[in-house]
């Protein structure tokens, strides 16, 4: 239950990832009314997010001993219709290893998440404290809880994979599928009982209510980029139509 739950946060976050990319390079284009330079500033917001994605490509490589080329944490040509924020050269190897190789970003992400959500709660609360006692803007636990929030942000929606590194992942996963079926079918079980079942269940509860909090911070950023990008488009009298 627990992985479905997370399965299905996953979706919407990738959902919400997208238009939330959308709605700020959008903002950035009205304002600025230049291409480049809302895929500049979109690219610099980020970059943290860009980071661990590529290294997360490029780490994964080396442990499963796949070569790797040129790493790039910048557009490399912004006149392209199609931009990436980073890149990373892997060389070709089998499907098991490329896909592997190609989900690391969210699987790191993931931890990343999971991570700074463990952190932020008690953060929080002292900031809330502060904010009682009239010190909000003199306490460091306020300037942690806005960084861990972006933190949250970036990577949340940088995590996914591209088109590029799940290349041809359906027919290798409805191979698996199939493998999986016809197994289940002749009667071979892996059952995970005792200390295992529970350990897993815990990091999957973490992880839900990580994805949850996270979901929750993109939710409210992109009800505010939505109004920011009316009242742009409202005071400049441009408008911008989303692809």
């Amino acid at each position: 239950m627990l992985l479905l739950i997370l399965l299905i946060e996953l979706v919407i976050l990738f959902l919400l990832s997208r238009y939330v990319t959308q709605f700020l390079y959008g903002l950035f284009l009205l304002l600025f009314r230049s291409r480049s330079i809302a895929i500049s500033f979109t690219t610099i917001l980020f970059f943290p997010g860009t980071v661990v994605h590529e290294l997360a490509h490029l780490f994964t490589a080396e442990v499963l001993g796949v070569h790797t080329g040129k790493l790039s944490l910048v557009p490399e040509n912004l006149e392209e219709e199609e931009i990436q924020a980073g890149s990373v050269q892997i060389a070709k190897s089998d499907p098991f290893r490329r896909y592997a190789i190609g989900f690391a970003p969210l699987i790191i992400g993931l931890i990343i998440l999971a991570a700074l959500s463990y952190w932020l709660p008690p953060l929080l609360q002292q900031a809330t404290e502060a904010a009682r006692s009239g010190n909000l803007f003199n306490s460091s636990p306020t300037y942690l809880v806005s960084l861990l929030i972006y933190l949250l942000f970036v990577v949340s929606n940088s995590m996914f994979s591209s088109k590029e590194d799940l290349k041809g992942f359906l027919a290798f996963a409805i191979t698996i599928g199939i493998l999986i079926a016809a197994g289940y079918i002749a009667g071979i079980r892996i059952g995970i009982t005792g200390t295992a079942l529970e350990v897993i269940n815990r990091i999957l509860d973490g992880l839900v209510k990580s994805t949850g909090l996270v979901l929750a911070i993109n939710g409210v950023l992109l009800l505010l980029l939505k109004v920011l990008l009316k009242l742009s488009s409202k005071i400049l009298h441009r408008s911008f139509k989303f692809s």
